[in-house]
């Protein structure tokens, strides 16, 4: 099944208004907007994914949009937030 843009964000709950001050998480941030969108997408590929294949996916991502000089700060924020 392919979803557009529009389709995705319908589906997290977000009104295909995600960049909109009209639409806020409960708790406001950017992080649970995409957490909402990367929930509905990783049930779309597989409700089952398995953590390897979630970070893989991951590296990816880091890899094709954010490059090898942010590795250690996004690191050390993922650390800092599965502290909390």
């Amino acid at each position: 099944m392919k979803l557009d843009r529009k389709d995705l964000m319908e589906r997290a709950g977000l009104g295909g208004r995600l960049f909109s001050e009209e639409v806020r998480s409960p708790d406001g941030s950017k992080a649970r907007k995409l957490q909402k969108l990367i929930d509905e997408s990783i049930n779309l590929v597989d409700e089952s994914l398995s953590y390897k294949d979630f970070a893989d996916a991951v590296a990816l991502q880091l890899e094709d949009t954010y490059g090898e000089h942010n590795y250690a700060m996004f690191l050390e924020q993922l650390r800092m937030q599965l502290r909390q």
